[in-house]
């Protein structure tokens, strides 16, 4: 009977997608209660609690916790527990991760492009009790002391300033644990999230920002979502015309609008500037943003060097869609690979890929100093047979991402050498 029941169940699932999801706890708990009747009924779903607790009588304590996981206040210890032998700790039946998502739609949990570190590496208990815990969610802390865990505190709320959600612990208003379309796991995009709160229309907002309507705009790329030890919780470098206050310097009166479109208008002020493009390879090229210059500066306030928008990885990905999905694709990479401009110049090169030193980027300041003397030669007297081109560390290794330890572009046995190496 179990068996055609499940399989029923099975075909109903099959042709309806969000059958599980809607009323999937359901069936399975009238089918656990219903089973639990019958006799010769599998270790998996039978109440045992009375039997473990002979010989872990602590584990009484779990029930009497705010939140207590399904099975347990079941008594189903042999859902999630082998009580003979496992190869896992605890002895369990599967990884942490594959247990959790027999139950726990995977499906549903990894639902956005963006995943959250723990969650991608299967490590669900790092934030969550496999049993109880007076959290909600079944955390195994409070939401704020979890984050805190790899996020540092002092990171987060370091800043004279703090946002009140920050100061309140209260993470997820913002972000979602476990997977989402925008970075920084942020539960909208960056022009959505904040109106929640704060009404673009709002008269006090438009007053404190000299009379111009905030409608549509990123209030990201000037405050710190988090802390600052700036009033308006503004972010630590402040760009000298907005900092004087002096908005006319690029803006309409009273307007979003700015006085000329393009790059002309940041040149202004920054002449010097231009001459660092003229070169074979320019990154002064046309973008969605009128002004390329603001694809990856902000003209108002940044917390990072040379006013950059974002974090160098995230800038560069604006434009770099296919390296970033290598990257989140790959097993392994370069461990340096989010300090874009430690390899590469970011306005313009005579070096293919904007490298810093050309094909001698991976051996200049120690890092692989030692490349090319022990290992396959490189340099302009070895050709890429395939290229007639000289070889060079980028030839076999890849360090945007590959499931290979070394980041090789194929297998090391045989598949990366016979490319040139014929057999």
């Amino acid at each position: 009977m179990f068996v055609n029941t499940g399989n029923k169940i099975k075909r109903m699932q099959d042709k309806k997608p969000g059958y599980k999801t809607a009323i999937g706890l359901r069936v399975g708990l009238f089918l656990i209660f219903i089973l639990l009747l019958l006799p010769g009924t599998s270790w998996a779903i039978r109440n045992t609690r009375a039997l473990c607790l002979e010989c872990h009588p602590k584990a009484a304590g779990m029930l009497s916790r705010r939140n207590v996981h399904k099975p347990v206040e079941l008594g189903l210890c042999a859902a999630c527990h082998n009580p003979h032998a496992s190869r896992r700790e605890k002895l369990i039946d599967y990884s942490v991760s594959e247990l959790c998502y027999t139950c726990h739609e995977k499906r549903r949990i990894l639902s956005g492009e963006v995943l959250h570190s723990p969650v991608k590496e299967g490590r669900c208990l790092e934030c969550h009790d496999s049993h109880s815990t007076d959290a909600a969610g079944l955390l195994n802390k409070t939401v704020a002391e979890v984050c805190y865990q790899c996020h540092p505190k002092k990171d987060i709320t370091g800043g004279k300033i703090i946002h009140p959600e920050v100061r309140k612990g209260n993470c997820l208003t913002c972000h979602s644990p476990h997977s989402s379309d925008t970075d920084g796991l942020v539960k909208k995009n960056r022009k959505s999230i904040c109106i929640g709160c704060h009404p673009s229309d709002s008269p006090s907002l438009t007053a404190s920002h000299g009379g111009m309507t905030m409608t549509g705009a990123d209030c990201l790329e000037c405050h710190n979502p988090h802390s600052s030890d700036n009033r308006g919780i503004l972010k630590a470098n402040l760009h000298k015309p907005f900092e004087e206050k002096k908005c006319a310097s690029c803006h309409l009166p009273s307007s979003v609008r700015v006085t000329e479109e393009g790059a002309g208008l940041c040149i202004k002020c920054h002449e010097n500037t231009l001459t660092g493009f003229n070169k074979r390879y320019s990154h002064l090229v046309s973008t969605v943003s009128p002004n390329p210059c603001t694809s990856c500066h902000s003209p108002h306030s940044s917390d990072y060097k040379s006013l950059f928008k974002d974090k160098e990885r995230r800038v560069c990905y604006g434009c770099h869609e296919d390296t970033k999905k290598a990257v989140m694709g790959s097993r392994f990479r370069h461990t340096k690979l989010d300090e874009c401009s430690n390899c590469h110049v970011s306005h313009s090169s005579d070096r293919r890929y904007f490298m810093v030193k050309g094909d001698e980027t991976c051996s200049m300041e120690a890092c692989h100093a030692t490349q090319g003397r022990f290992t396959h030669p490189v340099g302009e007297k070895v050709i890429d047979p395939r290229t007639n081109s000289a070889m060079s560390c980028s030839t076999c290794h890849n360090p945007m991402g590959s499931p290979d330890e070394s980041i090789l572009r194929a297998g090391k046995d045989m598949e990366l050498c016979i490319q040139c190496h014929q057999l």
